[in-house]
């Protein structure tokens, strides 16, 4: 067994106990995530200084849909495609989590990872 297919059992697992669940903007996929507490930032940018409220959003890197053991869905399709993030989650797209709507500003897979990390801020600001 390869080193990558136990951290991503291990990766399903901590969803399975500790995910929420999240889905695009646009539904095409739904899936389950941890989501951080909340950060404060401060931005310089036209007007002066503006503050942001950031959160890292940690799902599994999955190459096909898979489900939680109580039969709910971990994610309704792959999350990776070629190791490298699907598009959905490209720089600039959102994602909902409840009536939290969030937008991608940095991603992080590392080829052979089980995890996809993104940085997420929230767009209603």
């Amino acid at each position: 067994m390869s080193l990558y297919a136990e951290f991503l059992a291990d990766a399903k697992e901590e969803i399975a106990d500790f995910g929420i669940a999240g889905q695009t903007f646009d539904g095409s996929l739904t899936f389950k995530a941890m989501l951080s507490d909340p950060v404060q930032n401060q931005v310089f940018g036209p007007g002066g200084f503006n503050h942001e409220t950031l959160h890292t959003v940690r799902l599994p890197a999955v190459t096909a849909s898979w489900s939680l053991p109580d039969g709910s869905i971990g994610a309704s399709g792959p999350t990776l495609s070629g190791d490298v993030p699907v598009a959905a989650f490209a720089l600039g797209k959102k994602l909902t989590f409840g009536d939290r709507n969030l937008r991608i500003s940095s991603r992080i897979h590392k080829a052979g990872s089980a995890w996809i990390t993104l940085t997420v801020i929230e767009d209603s600001q």
